[in-house]
């Protein structure tokens, strides 16, 4: 964690912001400006940007200078925990809202966001939801878009959780427990997330601030994405950090679909010849059963084609994340056994 938190400008006196949006970005350019475009439109004007270009090689840092926000550049790519982190230590208002460089927010977001914290002095965190509609066109983008989406919107109100691509904090708050832990190049907002639960502080999921995901996925990129950024980091912090909630991506239908999901995949050698070949089309209706209020989602908002290539795409993504389970939890005793666990046990700090 970042030792400089704890000496952030403080928010005395007259015409300081009441929200700092903080926006890493690392060769963005593409998405920056429309996100930039939605956070000056919003309804609520108190409030102050700041841009981190973290080390970009493309437009990025052209694109945040026709803006009236705050730019800040770092010499070379330091991660997305590391660049929040000097966003935060620049800003000047009592509450945090850490931005990601391809969502569009609404223009009511950051008055709710403010109303919310100025209303509710037990709320320390608050995050939001994707929308059901992506700006991206093509399958994986819109499928992988609705998955966050459903996982938002069926999940507990109170998190044990963080995002980062929307969600605010109390300045306060994020400066005791020193900010993002810029060793994590991959979901630094749950490891946080997580700090904040065990620390007692209060999380909230707003599921109606719903904001707009630019992010474009094809195959390889999704893949890729779910396994090496979620399924192992994720297997690995709640193992560091021993917080595990049934909620998100972990409730009861997605911890059963994994072992389902291998079961379908060596149904045809364990049914063949003699032995009970309905349980070949069992298997797969019971797995659409599992997950039927997200194929149900996906049929109505972009039909049975969408709902079917979607269950198939949800069948290979529990393939995949459970073999990143598996390999999570090798790296993890791995470090245990030779010492090197990368998590600081900041409960206690």
């Amino acid at each position: 964690m970042d030792e400089n938190l704890g000496s952030m400008p403080g928010t005395e006196g007259q015409g300081q912001p009441a929200i700092s949006v903080v926006i890493p970005v690392y060769n963005g350019a593409a998405t920056l400006r429309a996100c930039l475009e939605s956070v000056y439109r919003s309804g609520f004007s108190n409030f102050e940007v700041v841009v981190v270009d973290d080390g970009s090689v493309d437009e990025s840092a052209a694109v945040a200078r026709s803006f009236p926000c705050t730019l800040l550049q770092l010499a070379k790519c330091s991660g997305a925990a590391a660049a929040r982190n000097v966003g935060a230590q620049k800003s000047h208002a009592p509450v945090l809202f850490f931005l990601d460089a391809d969502i569009l927010i609404p223009p009511q977001a950051l008055g709710t966001i403010a109303q919310a914290f100025s209303e509710q002095a037990e709320l320390d965190a608050l995050f939001g939801s994707y929308t059901k509609e992506c700006a991206c066109d093509g399958f994986f983008s819109q499928y992988k878009n609705l998955v966050h989406h459903y996982a938002h919107q069926t999940s507990d109100p109170e998190a044990v959780t963080f995002c980062t691509g929307f969600g605010a904090v109390r300045r306060e708050v994020f400066c005791r427990l020193g900010g993002f832990d810029p060793r994590q190049r991959f979901l630094e907002d749950i490891e946080f997330g997580h700090r904040l639960h065990r620390r007692g502080h209060r999380i909230w999921l707003y599921k109606e601030l719903q904001m707009t995901h630019c992010k474009r996925y094809t195959f390889l990129s999704l893949v890729k994405s779910d396994f090496f950024g979620r399924a192992i980091p994720w297997t690995r912090l709640i193992l560091e950090t021993r917080v595990f909630k049934r909620d998100l991506n972990l409730q009861w239908h997605n911890l059963l679909s994994v072992p389902l999901a291998y079961l379908i995949l060596i149904s045809p050698v364990l049914f063949r010849e003699g032995r009970p070949l309905l349980l070949l089309a069992v298997l797969p209706l019971l797995f659409m059963a599992l997950n039927r209020r997200f194929l149900a989602l996906a049929y109505r908002e972009h039909g049975f084609l969408f709902a079917f290539r979607s269950c198939l795409m949800s069948w290979f993504s529990y393939l995949y994340s459970g073999l990143g389970l598996l390999l999570g939890v090798g790296s993890y005793l791995r470090d245990r056994w030779r010492g090197t666990s990368p998590i600081r046990d900041s409960s206690k700090a």
